[in-house]
């Protein structure tokens, strides 16, 4: 017996080896290429990046970021998981980012492993979802929001059991610490409150519950500690300001298309290619429960055996979460949605649709217990000799089996492509691969021959002056510490908003898409250019601007004294901007070609 259990630790612990270099692997390229890596940059170089690093800065320094938005408070840049930034006090930003994404990874990995052990008997089955957890492509800036699920379901469960306590409490605590309570804690700490119901009204099992209220208090007073800035805002309390979500223009959908969009894809940030298990699911879950009086007696009498329809309930637990999560997300945006957020002012911009960060966890659990099911009739369908159908019953398991394999190999590389890794393979095999890279984005050697330039040119540092971008991210400016009027933000000052739309106004008006996209919106906080309304970003390919509109009087007024364009402008001096280097500054094999022009006094 103790021969079986340390043969039976020995393969798990082999297991979990082998998925934590699968990880490493899968990593490799991030370590091998360095700054040169592709990196998403949509709402993570060009936003959450910059607020670790600017919070990094100003760590236990004020309420106020000077650098972002002429003194922004530190609320329009809450960090989506605090502890992280520890990681970015080293001045190095990408081996910050990159040891996040490795850390993130491996907790996923290990979760999804440890929690699908809890109901499927098989390592491997384990092993391999949580691999493909593991590979899922979120963004790293969130922190354990959504890869550090798996891993808290499953401490929940110890206290349930009242077996790893310590434990359990002190990742609950950790989980609290590294992840947002914005984007995926408030629906973590329902989903909980409603569990501690539960058992508690329902199950009479006062003492699990009781652990489980311990650990939900414990993460509520971190939340709150973390983000007592941004709740006393909400609140009307201490620093006041009215925040530009209040006029967030909210567009109805018909809930039928938010439905099938949020149970088939996910949401935005949540994608998890589970398309492929759904069907598997359904017919484990319609197999199952033809087949659980006959299959219900596996495992009885064997303690290390999980019964088949512990599984089944698993399954269908699973399922009614992730209907649940989107039936309230295509509530939230329908019609009747849209009626009642308009009037809840600021919270009517709460984004309901990050319940959906809890489905992949959902998601990948079911079809692993819907993996073990088939395998479990595999193997009974060859143990049983019972009226000659044996043969045919374990074929038709097997094909299951099979299936269910073929999903999840399909999936995993489906994974792999659809992410950077793919990328980044083809950049260690073609140095010159055309993806942009995380120093072609933030201007690596280029913008330290801007910044070297004006602190010649005009004597001064850069807290000295204001600057703004254009054909460029404010992000770039802000990551090479350059003080900037513009920026990307959730939760800034609506005055703010209609100061800089004065800036902005003239190119507003010549583009309804611009005008709706800042006036309804208006996260992005840019100099937006109506001949490129879809563009952010402009690469050095011989494109200018020929008809740019800029207020140049307000921009002075808010302190603007430099602008930083990717482009050329044809009627620059029209505008009241001077050029001030005639050959723009660039590298051979920059992203960027960056023009600097002085705002001048009208």
């Amino acid at each position: 017996m103790i021969e079986n259990r340390s043969e039976n630790d020995r393969k798990g612990r082999g297991w979990i080896c082998l998925g934590l270099l699968g990880i490493l692997v899968i990593m490799a390229p991030y370590f091998l290429l360095g700054q040169d890596s592709v990196v998403t940059y949509h709402d993570q170089l060009d936003g959450e990046l910059i607020a670790y690093i600017l919070q990094a800065r100003h760590l236990f320094r004020g309420n106020i970021l000077p650098e972002f938005m002429n003194g922004a408070s530190k609320t329009a840049l809450t960090l989506p998981a605090p502890f992280f930034v520890l990681f970015f006090l080293g001045g190095n930003a990408y081996w910050a980012l990159t040891a996040m994404a490795l850390l993130e990874k491996m907790c996923g990995f290990l979760g999804m492993y440890l929690l699908v052990r809890e109901f499927v008997e098989e390592k491997w089955i384990a092993a391999g979802t949580g691999f493909l957890y593991g590979c899922l492509p979120f963004l790293p800036v969130y922190g354990m929001s959504q890869f550090g699920i798996p891993m808290l379901l499953w401490c929940m469960l110890q206290l349930r059991k009242g077996s790893h306590m310590l434990a359990a409490w002190c990742y609950a605590a950790f989980y609290a610490l590294s992840s947002s309570l914005v984007l995926a804690g408030f629906g973590i700490l329902g989903m909980g409150l409603l569990w501690i119901l539960w058992d508690w009204a329902v199950r009479k099992q006062a003492a699990g519950a009781k652990r489980l209220l311990t650990a939900w208090l414990l993460m509520l007073g971190i939340y709150i500690a973390e983000n007592c800035r941004l709740l006393g805002q909400l609140l009307g309390l201490g620093e006041e300001f009215i925040s530009h979500k209040s006029v967030y223009e909210h567009s109805a959908v018909p809930f039928g298309q938010v439905f099938l969009q949020s149970f088939l894809k996910g949401e935005q940030h949540s994608r998890d290619s589970h398309t492929l298990f759904l069907g598997i699911i359904f017919l484990s879950l319609a197999a199952g429960l033809a087949l659980r009086h006959r299959l219900s007696r596996d495992g009885r009498g064997q303690s290390h055996t999980v019964s088949f329809v512990k599984k089944l309930q698993v399954m269908g637990i699973c399922l009614g979460c992730n209907v649940f999560f989107c039936v309230t997300t295509a509530i939230w945006n329908s019609g009747a949605g849209v009626f009642l957020r308009s009037r809840l002012s600021v919270l009517g911009a709460v984004q309901i649709d990050r319940l959906l960060w809890m489905a992949p966890c959902m998601w990948y659990l079911a079809a692993a217990c819907g993996m073990g099911l088939a395998w479990n009739v595999w193997l009974q369908a060859g143990r049983r000799e019972e009226n000659g159908r044996t043969g045919l019953a374990r074929l038709a398991a097997g094909l299951w089996v099979l299936v269910f394999a073929a999903a999840a190999g399909v999936t995993g590389i489906w994974l792999l492509l659809a992410g950077d890794f793919k990328s980044n393979l083809q950049k260690l095999r073609n140095p010159e691969y055309p993806m942009l890279s995380y120093q072609d984005y933030y201007a690596l050697g280029v913008m330290e021959q801007v910044k070297e330039f004006l602190g010649e040119a005009s004597g001064q540092e850069p807290e000295a002056y204001r600057v703004v971008s254009l054909g460029i991210a404010p992000a770039v400016a802000l990551y090479h510490g350059f003080y900037c009027l513009d920026g990307y933000s959730n939760n800034y000052s609506l005055a703010y908003k209609e100061q800089f739309r004065r800036v902005i106004a003239p190119e507003l008006e010549k583009s309804d898409y611009l005008r709706e996209y800042y006036d309804g919106w208006g996260n992005r906080c840019y100099l937006f250019s109506a001949e490129i309304p879809g563009y952010v970003t402009v690469e050095k390919n011989g494109f200018f601007f020929q008809d740019y509109c800029l207020d140049t009087k307000a921009l002075y007024e808010m302190g603007g004294r430099y602008l930083l364009s990717a482009a050329y402008i044809l009627n620059a001096e029209e505008l009241g901007l001077s050029l001030m280097n005639e050959t723009p500054f660039e590298t051979p094999d920059s992203y960027y070609r960056i023009f600097v022009y002085s705002v001048e006094a009208l």
